[in-house]
């Protein structure tokens, strides 16, 4: 008797017999129209569908199908860009970005900051073109987001593109910006522009297991965008490994809003420790898992002596089996969660790519001393001892590093005195920071 065939191995089958039809659907249709169609051709049953959607597979598959580019779209692209290397006077940008909840998340922020500082000091016109899903907003709801934030933006058109076909939709302006791996394949077929950047704020190859989908984020790297990088190891990256050319901004921060408070209580005899953990689940780069099997332990250890927070993402401890052990309070507005970090001793934040987060730069800005993973990428930022105390990546070592930080106030006080006062001397002025980026894009690429 032949062995029943799995219902992922028939859905995969079924999946290569429809991929030459899925290019048409995308390219007509977009990802709401791939989708529906999938769905109803390979996933009927709602227990198939819940499997299917869970494998890398099946994501693997769409962004292949989704995302794709020709030899002549690159070299065209490329000729393109040398037309306009000369000196350029840039007075109009479209930004293109992938769909955000909220402007007040890091990456987002970041890039609406550079549009604003634009806006206002060379008068620059920026456009928001949003890589839309089926289930994404209307293009009026993401520029209400992005106003409610930077008003100087507040003119600024935004476009929702799901399909090749509504690039036509998207303004001309002088120079395109893509700010994800996914939109640079969109950056690539916009010839209604005279120069092509990268924003590049990590290495988001290692957001995927290498594979199809790394790969696919690896091509864009040799698309010949100028890239402007967030940190001066991704710049390095850049240019050694894909040959590219870039140039490099230092993370700051506003310290008007993210400064230590007036006075702290160092002990920890007559109040319970404050520790905070950056806890995304949906994000493996930022170590979740083990960061939670050590908070677990430091729970066992201190007990009712420390209180564990977490904020900047809704999830229910009670599903990772944490209830009791962290307190999340989901989102939190940008001075809510300066006030946050000011009452915190120990701030857990984990990184496994090539950017140290924003996390270690507010942590310290506000005189919460910085637990991390050790990170080649990141020893331009993070000096065990000096400005924070690094751990290897296993549990018992991230809890016992928490427990050596909170104890040992002396060593507590003096790191967390020398990252507040490195932030402030070095990375706290944005306007230097994105006055040099602008220059850099409106200069001479020959």
């Amino acid at each position: 008797m032949s062995t029943p065939q799995k219902p992922v191995d028939k859905a995969l089958k079924t999946f290569a017999h429809l991929s030459s039809r899925s290019v048409y659907v995308l390219q007509k249709e977009g990802l709401k129209g791939f989708y529906a169609r999938t769905k109803r051709k390979i996933l009927p049953p709602k227990v198939l569908q819940a499997e299917w959607s869970k494998t890398y597979a099946s994501e693997a598959f769409m962004l292949a199908q989704w995302l794709d580019c020709t030899p002549e779209q690159i070299e065209r692209s490329k000729q393109q860009m040398e037309r306009y290397a000369e000196g350029l006077q840039i007075q109009s940008i479209n930004w293109y970005l992938p769909h955000f909840e909220h402007a007040y998340y890091g990456g987002v922020y970041t890039i609406l900051r550079f549009a604003s500082y634009f806006a206002q000091h060379y008068q620059v016109q920026s456009n928001f073109i949003i890589l839309g899903s089926p289930e994404s907003p209307a293009a009026e709801e993401y520029a209400k987001r992005v106003s409610s934030v930077f008003p100087a933006l507040a003119s600024g058109k935004a476009v929702v593109i799901r399909s090749d076909n509504d690039l036509a939709s998207v303004p001309h302006t002088d120079a395109c910006v893509a700010t994800f791996w996914s939109t640079a394949y969109y950056v690539l077929k916009n010839q209604n522009t005279k120069r092509k950047f990268y924003f590049l704020q990590d290495f988001e190859p290692m957001f995927y297991p290498a594979g199809s989908s790394s790969a696919q984020v690896e091509a864009t790297y040799r698309f010949g965008f100028y890239a402007l990088t967030n940190t001066i190891s991704l710049k390095e990256l850049y240019e050694e490994q894909f040959d590219g050319k870039a140039s490099f901004f230092n993370p700051c921060v506003d310290t008007s809003i993210f400064h230590p408070p007036a006075q702290r209580d160092w002990g920890g005899e007559h109040r319970p420790y404050t520790v905070f953990f950056y806890a995304r689940p949906n994000f493996f780069r930022n170590g979740f898992e083990l960061g939670s099997i050590a908070l677990r332990k430091l729970k066992e250890q201190l007990g009712q002596r420390v209180r564990i927070l977490s904020a900047g993402q809704n999830w229910n401890p009670a599903d990772y089996g944490l209830e009791g052990v962290v307190e999340n309070l989901g989102l939190l507005s940008y001075q809510q969660t300066a006030e946050l970090y000011r009452t915190c001793d120990v701030g857990l934040a984990m990184m496994f790519t090539k950017h140290p987060s924003y996390l270690p730069f507010e942590f310290m800005a506000s005189g919460c001393m910085v637990v991390s993973n050790v990170n080649s990428a990141t020893k331009w930022l993070l000096k065990d001892g000096e400005n924070c105390l690094l751990t290897n990546a296993t549990a018992s070592c991230i809890a016992d590093t928490i427990i050596r930080g909170l104890q040992d106030h002396e060593l507590r006080k003096r790191i967390s005195d020398q990252a507040a006062g490195m932030i402030q001397t070095q990375f706290s002025q944005w306007d230097a920071q994105m006055e040099k980026i602008y220059q850099a894009m409106c200069s001479d690429m020959r």
